[in-house]
C-alpha cells in the first residue's frame, strides 16, 4: 500500500508539473472564466489529492464570478446551490461544481451558516475552509496558492484547522468527524490543538443530522485505516452518536480465545474484511452486543452467551438510528446474526443452513475468517480449518434444492392431486422440503406426490401435529452441533468436524435440538440456553405472545422455566424471537436432591447410591449465574439435576446456602446452640455455620441465660447473630417437674437427687439428667432448659436389662410449639406453659450410658461429643419460644 505521508513529502515539490496534470475539462472551465475577466482555481480536496499523487474523486472550482455570471458563460448548468453560490457546470459529459468566493455568516445551529456573502477575495474564501490541507487552490497561470501551510502539513502528515479550531468546529460540528475521517483516509495524525478542540466541543455533534454523521462514519470505516475508530472513541465523539462503541472499547475479554478488548478485536476484524460498506459495517457490529451480555464466572473467566442474537438486535437499532438504507440494514444484520454459527459439518445440516440463512455465504465466510484472525492464536488453525470445510460443503451443496421454489412440484400440482388448498397444504410443502434437504434424491415429482399424499392422510387423521419444517426447526438443525458458540466448555478441545456417521448418531440420540436453560432474564424477557450436544450458547428474546408449555404440551408459566432445565424451542420470530418454549421429555430432571456427592477425579456424581458420569462439560448454575463444582456445598445446597441416561448435563442449585456467624458469645461459649430442629452446634465467638437458605428458630441457653430468636438465611449472605441480644433478663429459671412410672427409680439432675412430681427451680442452660432403677440400665441424657415452665415425663422401659424394644420420646406444651424424635432406648415427655410468651425447653438424649454420680461437667462433655459426632442417633425434642 502506498505510504501517503512519504508521498506527501515528495509530492509537494510538484510545482509546475502539477499544472500540466489538471484535467482538460477543468482547464477549459477555468480558462473560460478567466477570459471573461474572472479569477478561477481548482480548489480543496482535489488539490490535496493531486499533491499526494492520488487520483481525485472529483474536481471543484472556485471563482470570483457570481452564480448568474457563471451560468451566462456555460450552456449547460444546474442550479445546485445558488443560495450558497454553487452552480454545476457540465463539460465534456462530466459535472463540475463551480462556487463563488464567499464569506460564511454565523453558524447559529452548528451546522449551516445563517447567510453567505460573496467576495472577490480568494484569501477570504480559503480562510473559511476546515483544514489547511483542504485550503489550497491552483491554476495554470498562478500556480499553487497555499496561504495557511497546507503543503507543509501534507509533508508532516498532520490534520490541522485553518485558524482557531474552536471557531472552525463551532461553525460546523461535523468537521470534528471529518478530521478523524481524513486522518483515517490519509493515515495522518491530528494536530494537538485541533484534537483538544474536538474533545472540548464533542457534544456539539448532537446538532448534526444522522445522515451527515452516517456519511462520515462510512467513509472512515471503509478507509485503509479503520483503526481510527479508536480516535472517535478517545476524542469522545462516539459517546454522542454511538455510545455502544465506547462500551466495546472498555469491555475486557478474559478468555484464552481473545487477547484484545471487544473494541480492539472489532477493529482488527474490520482490517481483515473487504473495504465495502456492508462488510465493514458487519465487522464493526458483529460483537456490539457483547458488553450487554457479558458475565464472569467465579474464576473470572468471561462469558458472552447469546451475543450474536443481541448484536443483531442492536445492529438493527443502530443502523436505523443512523439512517442507513433498508437493504444495507438487512444484509448487515443477517451477517451479524449468523457470524458465529458453527453447524455440524455434514451435507444435511449445511443444506439446512442454506435454506434458513438468507445471506451471501461468501461474505459470511469472509467475516468468520476475519473474526478468527482478530482473536488470539489459540486454536486458530483448527478454527480456520473448520471454516474451510464449511465453505467446501456449501459449494458442494449449491446444486441441490434448498427452497420450496426449487422443488419439482408446487402447491398447484398438489391441488390437482386432490389435496385441499389451505394451511395444511403449506405444512405438507414444508415437510417435503425437509425431506429433500435430508435426501436430495427425494426431489422427484413422483416421489414428492406420493409422500404428499401420505402426509395428507396423516394430516386428516390428526397425526401431523406440528409444522415439521418451520424456520425454527431449520435453525436448530443448522446449529445443533459443533463447538460452543460463545465459550468452549472443555478447555483445549479442538474444533473437530464430525463426520456424517457420528452426526447421524447424535441426531438419533434425540438430543440435537435439546437445550439447557442458563438464564431466564425476566427483567429483559430473554432466555439464554446451551445446546446439550454442541455446547453452543444462545440468547433469545421472548414476548407476551411466546407460548410456554410443559412436557405434555400443557400451558405453563414463564416463571416455571428455571436455570438447569431441559427445553426445546421454536425461534422463528423476527431475529430469533421465541414463539414456543417447551420442557423436554428427552432429559430426566430431579429436584430437591439432597443426598449427593462428587468425585471430581473420577468425573463421578452420586445421587443416593447411584453413580452418574459428570463430564467436564456439565453446566453448573446458581440462579442465573454460571458457577463451578467447587461452589456447591453438599452439606447445605439442595440441587436440581438434569441428565440423559447415566450422563449428567446440568447441576443447578435449587436451594442455596448462606452463613450464620455467631458473635458476642461470652455468656454461652462452650454450650450448644440449636438451629431449627436438626442442627446443633457448639458455641464459639466468630463461628460461621453453613445453612440452607430458609428461616430458622435459634435457641441457646447457658448458666441461667438464654432465649430463642428467628433468623433468616439468604443465599451466599453472611448473617450475624449476637447471642448477647438473646440472653434476656435474668438469670432465668424454669419451674421444672419430673414424672416417671417406674417405682423406686431415682432421678438425678446434675448429680443431685430430685423428687418426682415435685416442682423445682432449674437455671436455664445445660444439665445432666440420669435415672437409676433396679433391673434397668443406667439412663443418662443431657437436658437443655430454655422455658419458664416444663414437665418432663420419663419412660425408661426400653432400657430394661435384656430388653430389645425401642420406644420414642416426645415433648409437648401450651403457648408454644411441639417437636418429637426417637432414639434407641429412651423416652421422655416435656410440657411448658407461659401466659406471656411462648415457652422454650429442650430435652436432649445422649444415647450413652454413664455413671449416675457423674458430674455435670463430665455428662456435658459426653453429651457434646455425642451430638457433634453421632447426631443421627440422638433425640431432639424441644418446645421453642421467644427470648424474654
Amino acid at each position: 500500500m502506498r505510504l501517503l505521508r512519504q508521498a506527501g513529502k515528495e509530492a509537494c515539490d510538484l510545482g509546475q508539473s502539477l499544472l500540466m496534470h489538471l484535467p482538460g475539462s477543468v482547464e477549459k472551465i477555468i480558462h473560460r472564466l478567466e477570459q471573461a475577466g474572472h479569477e478561477a482555481y481548482a480548489v480543496g480536496g482535489c488539490v490535496r489529492d493531486a499533491l499526494l499523487g492520488l487520483t481525485p474523486d472529483d474536481w471543484d472550482i472556485t471563482t470570483s464570478a457570481e452564480p448568474d455570471e457563471v451560468k451566462a458563460l456555460f450552456s449547460r448548468t444546474i442550479d445546485t446551490g445558488i443560495k450558497h453560490g454553487t452552480v454545476t457546470v457540465r463539460m465534456d459529459g462530466k459535472s463540475f461544481e463551480v462556487t463563488t468566493y464567499r464569506i460564511d455568516g454565523s453558524y447559529e445551529d452548528g451546522r449551516h451558516p445563517d447567510n453567505v456573502t460573496f467576495t472577490k477575495s480568494l484569501e477570504e474564501d480559503l480562510r473559511r475552509r476546515d483544514f489547511t490541507i483542504n485550503a489550497m487552490a491552483v491554476n495554470d497561470s498562478t500556480g499553487i496558492v497555499d496561504l495557511f501551510g497546507g503543503q507543509e502539513d501534507l509533508k508532516k502528515g498532520i490534520i490541522r484547522c485553518v485558524g482557531d479550531p474552536l471557531e472552525r468546529f463551532s461553525e460546523d460540528a461535523l468537521r470534528m468527524m471529518r478530521a478523524v475521517r481524513f486522518a483515517a483516509k490519509l493515515d495522518f495524525s491530528i494536530e494537538e490543538k485541533t484534537y483538544q478542540a474536538i474533545r472540548e466541543l464533542k457534544d456539539n455533534l448532537s446538532m448534526v443530522s444522522a445522515e451527515r454523521i452516517q456519511v462520515e462514519l462510512t467513509k472512515l470505516i471503509c478507509s485503509a485505516h479503520p483503526d481510527k475508530m479508536y480516535e472517535l472513541y478517545d476524542s469522545g465523539l462516539t459517546s454522542v452518536f454511538f455510545p455502544e462503541w465506547d462500551s466495546c472499547m472498555e469491555c475486557e475479554q478474559n478468555t484464552r480465545h481473545h487477547c484484545y478488548t471487544v473494541g480492539w478485536h472489532t477493529i482488527h476484524a474490520m482490517e481483515n474484511v473487504s473495504d465495502n460498506k456492508v462488510m465493514r459495517l458487519a465487522a464493526l457490529l458483529h460483537d456490539i452486543g457483547k458488553p450487554v451480555v457479558a458475565r464472569s464466572d467465579k474464576k473470572g473467566h468471561s462469558h458472552f452467551q447469546g451475543h450474536p442474537q443481541e448484536s443483531a438486535l442492536m445492529a438493527e437499532e443502530i443502523l436505523t438510528r443512523l439512517k442507513y438504507d433498508n437493504d444495507t440494514i438487512r444484509k448487515v444484520v443477517t451477517l451479524v446474526r449468523y457470524h458465529d454459527e458453527r453447524p455440524r459439518l455434514s451435507d444435511v445440516t449445511v443444506r439446512r443452513c442454506i435454506s434458513e440463512m438468507d445471506l451471501d455465504y461468501r461474505e459470511l465466510f469472509e467475516l468468520k475468517r476475519a473474526d478468527v484472525m482478530a482473536q488470539s492464536d489459540y486454536m486458530r488453525e483448527e478454527k480456520l480449518s473448520y471454516i474451510d470445510r464449511f465453505e467446501s460443503l456449501w459449494e458442494n451443496n449449491l446444486q441441490y434444492a434448498t427452497d420450496k421454489k426449487q422443488l419439482l412440484i408446487n402447491g398447484n400440482d398438489l391441488i390437482k392431486e386432490g389435496i385441499e388448498k389451505g394451511p395444511g397444504l403449506g405444512r405438507i410443502m414444508e415437510r417435503l422440503l425437509s425431506d429433500v434437504l435430508k435426501d436430495p434424491a427425494v426431489n422427484q415429482r413422483e416421489t414428492l406426490v406420493s409422500r404428499a399424499k401420505d402426509y395428507n392422510r396423516l394430516l386428516k387423521a390428526g397425526k401431523l401435529f406440528v409444522c415439521l419444517f418451520a424456520a425454527a426447526f431449520i435453525f436448530t438443525s443448522c446449529t445443533s452441533s459443533g463447538n460452543g458458540n460463545v465459550s468452549y466448555r472443555t478447555p483445549g478441545t479442538p474444533i473437530t468436524s464430525a463426520d456424517d456417521s457420528s452426526g447421524d448418531a447424535m441426531e438419533e440420540s434425540g438430543l440435537t435440538d435439546v437445550y439447557v436453560i442458563e438464564e431466564n432474564d425476566r427483567r429483559n424477557d430473554r432466555l439464554t440456553v446451551m445446546n446439550v450436544i454442541s455446547f453452543q450458547e444462545y440468547r433469545y428474546p421472548y414476548t407476551v405472545l411466546t407460548e410456554f408449555l410443559d412436557k405434555y404440551g400443557g400451558t405453563a408459566s414463564v416463571e416455571d422455566f428455571l436455570p438447569g432445565m431441559g427445553i426445546t424451542f421454536d425461534a422463528s420470530g423476527r431475529y430469533g424471537t421465541l414463539t414456543r418454549v417447551q420442557k423436554t421429555k428427552a432429559l430426566w430432571e430431579r429436584d430437591d436432591v439432597r443426598d449427593y456427592s462428587f468425585k471430581e477425579s473420577e468425573e463421578l456424581m452420586k445421587i443416593g447410591n447411584t453413580g452418574y458420569h459428570l463430564p467436564k462439560t456439565a453446566l453448573f448454575l446458581d440462579g442465573n449465574t454460571i458457577t463451578d463444582q467447587d461452589s456447591i456445598d453438599p452439606a447445605s445446597d439442595t440441587l436440581r439435576v438434569t441428565g440423559y441416561d447415566r450422563e449428567i448435563v446440568a447441576v443447578a442449585v435449587d436451594r442455596g446456602h448462606g452463613y450464620l456467624t455467631l458473635k458476642d458469645t461470652k455468656l454461652f461459649d462452650g454450650s450448644l446452640i440449636e438451629i431449627g430442629s436438626e442442627d446443633i452446634e457448639e458455641v464459639a465467638d466468630g463461628k460461621s455455620i453453613s445453612l440452607p437458605v430458609g428461616t430458622y428458630r435459634v435457641t441457646v441457653a447457658n448458666n441461667g441465660w438464654g432465649g430463642s430468636r428467628t433468623v433468616r438465611i439468604k443465599k451466599n449472605v453472611d448473617s450475624y447473630l449476637s447471642l448477647d441480644s438473646m440472653k434476656g433478663s435474668g438469670p432465668k429459671k424454669c419451674s421444672l417437674t419430673f414424672e416417671i412410672g417406674v417405682k423406686a427409680a431415682k432421678i438425678y439432675l446434675d448429680g443431685i437427687l430430685v423428687k418426682k412430681g415435685k416442682t423445682q427451680q432449674v437455671k436455664y442452660g445445660e444439665h445432666s439428667l440420669s435415672v437409676i432403677a433396679d433391673g434397668y440400665d443406667t439412663w443418662t441424657r443431657t437436658l437443655i432448659v430454655n422455658s419458664p415452665e416444663a414437665t418432663i415425663a420419663l419412660d425408661i422401659s426400653d432400657s430394661k436389662e435384656g430388653s430389645t424394644k425401642s420406644s420414642g420420646a416426645s415433648s409437648s406444651g401450651t403457648g408454644g410449639s411441639t417437636a418429637s424424635g426417637t432414639t434407641g432406648n429412651s423416652s421422655a415427655t416435656s410440657s411448658s406453659n407461659d401466659n406471656s410468651s411462648p415457652a422454650s425447653g429442650s430435652d436432649r438424649s445422649s444415647g450413652n450410658d454413664s455413671d449416675s454420680d457423674s458430674s455435670s461437667k463430665s455428662a456435658k462433655g459426653k453429651a457434646e461429643e455425642n451430638y457433634l459426632s453421632t447426631l443421627a442417633d440422638s433425640i431432639v425434642n424441644s418446645v421453642s419460644g421467644s427470648s424474654d
